[in-house]
């Protein structure tokens, strides 16, 4: 499993406080020095009071042109005082520039090491997290194939569900035809009389615990030709 590193800078600096807090807990055992703490933890601070205080300033900035706009056009003779510009704290020590890419390689480094386990990095916040499975938002795609003799494939992918309900619309619109269980399927109805064709439609939901669940897939077309 990969590991990433969030895009957002919101996210980034949730991530990269997170793992620079945790990072004590396993530095022996991954042999990360006391100047890498030190270091990844500097980059954190300068990282979140830059983050923290552009957001403050972007805060200011709103307020300041809401207090211009009443100024200019401002429907009430009546306008409050002028915003006050944020004060920040004392700024930490500036780091180099760059603290993505030093990330980046401690990352790298830390799942290169001997001891490094899955666990590990799942507590530190750099394995990609597993996106929940719902059933509610399932939708199958499909494909249709043909095999000797003329019958159409539908080629289609299990996932976590039980299998799928097939609908086909032979031309007089769409009834159930079957439920699969297993990939793929073969639609084995007869086929029209020799060098005669008909055009075939389907469509399939999936099934969880024994019911159709999510959405029905977009619809798939076949010709299908009489044979000897």
């Amino acid at each position: 499993m990969g590991t990433f590193i969030e895009g957002t800078d919101r996210a980034f600096n949730t991530q990269l406080k997170s793992f620079a807090n945790k990072l004590a807990n396993y530095n022996t055992l991954l042999g990360i020095s006391a100047a890498e703490l030190t270091a990844i933890r500097a980059d954190a601070i300068a990282f979140d009071y830059v983050m923290t205080n552009q957001e403050t300033v972007q805060d200011f900035a709103h307020t300041y042109t809401n207090y211009h706009e009443q100024l200019r056009r401002g429907g009430s003779n009546t306008l409050g005082p002028l915003p006050l510009a944020p004060v920040f704290p004392a700024a930490p020590l500036m780091p180099g520039a760059n603290i993505e890419a030093r990330f980046r390689l401690l990352i790298q480094r830390i799942t290169h090491a001997t001891n490094y386990t899955l666990a590990i990095g799942q507590d530190l916040g750099i394995i990609a997290p597993v996106p929940d499975f719902n059933p509610d938002l399932g939708k199958p795609v499909f494909s249709i194939t043909k095999i000797a003799g003329g019958h159409p494939v539908l080629v289609w992918k299990k996932g976590k569900f039980e299998g799928i309900d097939i609908f086909k619309d032979s031309g007089a619109g769409f009834v159930k035809l079957d439920r699969s269980t297993r990939p793929d399927y073969t639609d084995r109805s007869p086929l029209p009389a020799f060098g005669i064709s008909a055009v075939w439609k389907y469509k399939m939901i999936y099934i969880y615990k024994d019911a159709e669940v999510g959405n029905y897939s977009d619809e798939a077309t076949v010709t299908v030709v009489g044979e000897i």
